[in-house]
């Protein structure tokens, strides 16, 4: 335990100091130590680029705030030498607040920055364990805070009470059946033995069921054997964003249980980075659990359903041009770039590539759980005209992307930058394109 002098300390920074050192494995301390100062994460950064002249973008900059405390009392460097290493430590309430700045306000966690670092150094991770730390201590966005109450408490981060999630379910169903003249066309809710265990993010029964209807579209024209979870159907997971491993494995969980409860063979997630990187990727380390069945995609699924021959689809269809925005979880940490791209080619006629693209791509800038942290909006936006530029350049209408969070963020800066486009999601391009026979 770090030795404290309760007349100088407060309680809050002491506790971050003492779970800090639990927090330090080999790949933390490896990011921690191997940064040169060489600069080559500055121009990686859509914050950096869209606030020329403010250091404090900096994925360096932000670094040291967090590798000062490490180098300071984890580093023998530090301890000996702390001037020379500009070693530091944290002492009041005050000084978590603007750590708390940097790490939720300053930052996505959208790794790009990572990903042209020579040294290998993992910014975002370790800027996602001094989130942990300080929600630890209660320092964190009212956001972050409520939208982890709702998913500890009620079970997703939306809030969707049970009969609200059942009732939109029957909902679309109903529209569907109508729709194809078909009652066979409905969504099997807890059906045992199923090949696939659908889950989904709760924006879609919030705020876009139309995707929910699209799926029971996908999986009826492939005549699959298919259910939706009527608990433990929310796959995404804010404990990637807030840092609390204790949360992001109590929500795996909840999702893992219920698809061994139904005997599922395997977990299908819909379109959404974080959900499919926490819940495929995290989860089962956090969780320390032992996955016995399939995860993937529900972009694998729908591609895998065209190549089979279980759907046809008519690519005229959706003849507008479109472009492709990558989702940060799903392709700088999940290395899910080419299947997406293969499936838009199957489902539309004109498509044209953002640059730069796949991992090189710019973060919507709702990342992180950018979105729930209101009070840096007005930052967020602003950061946002490095993406608003890149799509404006592809001369498309629309805006594809396999995240329901990037199509918030995408909607926002649209709207803010007047930009002539809309978002959509693969699952509307395929089920548009269905051919029915």
């Amino acid at each position: 335990m770090i030795s404290q002098n309760s007349e100088t300390r407060s309680h809050k920074a002491q506790m971050v100091l003492d779970r800090f050192e639990k927090k330090l494995n080999r790949q933390m301390v490896g990011s921690l130590v191997s940064c040169v100062h060489c600069g080559l994460c500055t121009d990686s950064c859509h914050y950096v680029l869209a606030n020329p002249g403010d250091p404090t973008y900096a994925p360096a900059y932000k670094a040291d705030k967090i590798r000062k405390l490490f180098k300071r009392h984890f580093d023998w460097t530090g301890k000996v030498f702390p001037k020379w290493v500009k070693a530091g430590t944290v002492m009041t309430d005050e000084e978590l607040e603007e750590l708390k700045d940097t790490v939720f306000g300053k930052c996505t966690n959208c790794r790009r920055c990572t990903l042209n670092c020579p040294m290998g150094v993992d910014f975002a991770t370790f800027n996602r364990m001094a989130r942990g730390l300080l929600v630890s201590v209660g320092v964190m966005p009212e956001g972050v805070a409520t939208v982890s109450k709702d998913q500890w408490e009620i079970g997703n981060q939306m809030g969707v009470l049970p009969e609200d999630y059942l009732d939109t379910l029957e909902w679309m169903s109903e529209e569907v059946s109508e729709e194809l003249g078909d009652p066979a066309a409905v969504i099997p809710v807890d059906k045992m033995d199923a090949d696939i265990v659908y889950t989904i993010n709760p924006r879609e029964v919030k705020y876009d069921p139309r995707s929910i209807a699209d799926a029971l579209k996908v999986f009826h024209a492939a005549k699959a054997n298919w259910t939706m979870p009527s608990e433990g159907w929310d796959m995404t997971n804010f404990g990637l964003f807030s840092g609390d491993d204790d949360l992001g494995g109590a929500v795996a969980r909840r999702v893992y249980e219920k698809t061994i409860e139904l005997r599922g063979k395997c977990l299908v997630m819909s379109e959404c980075g974080h959900g499919y990187r926490s819940t495929r990727c995290e989860g089962p380390n956090w969780a320390k659990f032992d996955i016995p069945f399939e995860m993937e995609s529900s972009v694998d699924t729908m591609l895998r359903y065209i190549k089979e021959g279980r759907i046809k689809v008519d690519k005229s269809k959706n003849p507008d041009l479109v472009t492709f925005h990558d989702s940060c979880n799903n392709a700088r940490s999940c290395g899910l770039t080419e299947e997406p791209r293969e499936l838009l080619q199957l489902v539309c006629e004109n498509f044209q590539e953002m640059v730069p693209n796949r991992a090189e791509n710019f973060c919507c800038t709702g990342g992180g759980g950018a979105m729930s942290m209101t009070e840096y909006t007005p930052r967020r936006l602003k950061s946002a005209v490095i993406k608003a530029d890149q799509m404006k350049a592809t001369g498309a209408k629309i805006v594809v992307t396999t995240c329901h969070n990037c199509v918030d963020g995408l909607n926002d800066l649209i709207r803010h930058y007047k930009l002539d486009m809309k978002v959509t999601q693969l699952v509307n391009l395929v089920a548009n394109a269905l051919v029915w026979e």
